[in-house]
């Protein structure tokens, strides 16, 4: 009878450690697709939107741009580039003393419809608390420092 006990005692030590690894193992797999779950809802619900490129100066749009934005840049002033405002793109901006800096190329620039609409744009953007300033490509080209001079007579 009492071997009979024994073998009964390691059976039931046998099913008593199958358990523990058995709940060791659901554990585990409710930790694994927890997991996953949180990562399915993070990549659901994240941010739709874009973040800021590391460096502005990859979102100019033309050499006169990626200029401007150089010089500016190289003296010390954080300028963001393509800022959304309203239905527009402000080419470059200075956000402390409100300036908008635009920089209009010959082709883009010298139609009579582009001009009409440079116009209707710098009136929302005066309406929007902005200064606004344009320059040429020539006088970004040609007269950089000169730009750069009235920039900074705005920026005092």
């Amino acid at each position: 009878m009492y071997g009979h006990c024994g073998h009964l005692a390691i059976l039931i030590r046998q099913i008593a450690a199958n358990s523990f690894l058995e709940v060791l193992r659901l554990i585990e797999y409710i930790v694994f697709f927890g997991l996953l779950a949180a990562g399915l809802l993070a990549y659901i619900f994240r941010s739709k939107h874009d973040p800021a490129p590391a460096n502005p100066r990859n979102k100019c749009e033309s050499y006169i741009e990626r200029r401007l934005y150089d010089a500016l840049t190289s003296r010390g002033y954080e300028v963001n580039t393509q800022v959304p405002c309203g239905k527009y793109h402000i080419d470059l901006a200075l956000y402390g003393p409100r300036i908008a800096i635009e920089c209009d190329g010959k082709t883009y620039h010298s139609s009579l419809e582009a001009k009409a609409r440079d116009r209707r744009k710098n009136r929302y953007l005066k309406a929007q608390g902005w200064k606004v300033m344009r320059f040429s490509g020539r006088q970004i080209n040609g007269e950089l420092a000169k730009a750069i001079e009235r920039i900074e007579q705005d920026v005092r």
